[in-house]
């Protein structure tokens, strides 16, 4: 749901032609399909203009796999606040059956 509410043109475009059963969509995905996918760092005080950076250039957290981010130090300042959700979640995770 927060890669579609700060999705790139790409990523938008590519979901909703999944899930609309029609063509309409078709030429528009050959137009962005080639632009460069964005990521949204999670850490509200990251530095980089509107947070987005190149997706292939995130990091992410190691324990959840959610949080995205745009460096090292976005990741290790953001840690306090991501670390309670981080291990409630993986609580969670770990809880469903597989």
């Amino acid at each position: 749901l927060a890669e579609l509410l700060n999705g790139d043109m790409n990523t938008l475009v590519k979901y909703f032609r999944q899930h609309i059963p029609c063509n309409c969509l078709d030429e528009k995905y050959k137009e962005v399909k080639s632009i460069t996918k964005l990521g949204f760092c999670c850490y509200s005080e990251c530095p980089i203009p509107n947070r987005t950076v190149e997706r292939k250039k995130m990091l992410y957290c190691t324990q959840c796999r959610v949080a995205n981010y745009c460096s090292r130090e976005c990741q290790v300042a953001h840690w306090p606040d991501h670390k309670d959700g981080c291990l409630k979640y993986m609580e969670k995770k770990a809880k469903l059956p597989i």
